[in-house]
């Protein structure tokens, strides 16, 4: 659009740089137990932070335009028509980036959600809290378990190979980031953001409040990746109560980073990269950031926008 009267696509752009920085925050976060970061590749054999740095910088510019269709006010199957095709540009952007390698599919398709999320609150004018956003976050893909997965426990098996999530949920009912989407992203509402909030409240890093976020998470949500890599029994079980061992363990004012070591180094052995909890770090990182960022700042303008007289075109009605 040639005019921005009421703000919409610089607030598309400030949300979009918000989600830049929580991707990029996130591989910076070190150490983390299995992944990639700064110190090491982690359980990883094809990626260092470098790539993931590469990647962060592709999508960078790309984050906006989600964000707009929530700003425009679209709902439904009309609000992911318009975001599939940002992210499959987003997707293409990132293998380019990389030479082939998956860094952030999953976080384009949850952070994705978020911009959305963080949109439609701006529009409505409700105040970006985590469990308010994450609420509108889940609008686009509400039924996505029904419609995507139900469907193989009744033996309509699809003409193609099965994807990794689909066989999880055909084997053990797991719906991984389409469930944790679905409901609200609650390890992100319930777990990360508390967490990370309590402990920088205490005076703790954000480099350090965060690796407790993301043990957090690791403790909680059905992670596709590591039951991919580790299977079913070690997700369940062991590789849980370890997370939530080192939770407690860890303490983020002290500054004794051995309960992690030793994760990490059990992860490596195992190969086992709890990637899908780091991509929910980084949607906890966007979701605390946005009050920080985006209203408390006295240099930025309201967040709270009357966005009512846009059009879905975004020009003034």
């Amino acid at each position: 659009m040639a005019e921005d009267p009421m703000g919409v696509r610089w607030l598309a752009r400030s949300l979009g740089a918000l989600a830049a920085w929580a991707a990029t925050t996130e591989v910076l976060v070190a150490p983390k137990p299995g992944l990639v970061d700064p110190l090491d590749r982690g359980a990883h054999l094809d990626m260092d932070w470098v790539t993931f740095l590469h990647s962060s910088s592709a999508l960078a510019p790309l984050w906006e335009e989600q964000a707009m269709a929530g700003l425009l006010g679209l709902q439904g199957e009309e609000a992911l028509k318009a975001m599939r095709p940002v992210g499959l540009r987003m997707e293409e952007a990132m293998f380019k980036a990389t030479g082939g390698v998956n860094t952030h599919k999953g976080l384009i398709f949850a952070l994705s959600l978020w911009l959305y999320g963080a949109g439609r609150c701006a529009r409505e004018g409700r105040p970006p809290e985590p469990k308010e956003v994450a609420f509108r976050a889940a609008e686009p893909v509400m039924g996505a378990v029904d419609r995507e997965l139900r469907p193989l426990k009744e033996g309509r098996l699809p003409g193609r190979e099965l994807t990794h999530g689909e066989r999880l949920y055909l084997e053990h009912g797991v719906t991984g980031i389409r469930g944790e989407a679905e409901g609200g992203f609650p390890t992100v509402v319930r777990h990360i953001c508390p967490t990370i909030s309590g402990w920088l409240s205490r005076g703790a890093t954000l480099n350090d409040a965060s690796i407790a976020g993301l043990l957090a998470a690791m403790g909680t949500c059905q992670d596709s990746n590591v039951i991919h890599r580790g299977g079913y029994q070690l997700w369940r079980g062991p590789y849980r109560e370890a997370a939530l061992r080192a939770l407690g363990e860890f303490d983020p004012l002290a500054g004794d980073y051995s309960p992690i070591l030793r994760l990490d180094l059990r992860l490596k052995e195992l190969r086992v990269s709890p990637g899908g909890a780091a991509d929910l770090l980084a949607c906890g990182l966007f979701a605390l950031g946005l009050r920080r960022h985006l209203v408390d700042n006295p240099k930025i303008v309201n967040y709270n926008f009357d966005l009512h007289r846009i059009d879905r075109r975004g020009v003034m009605s």
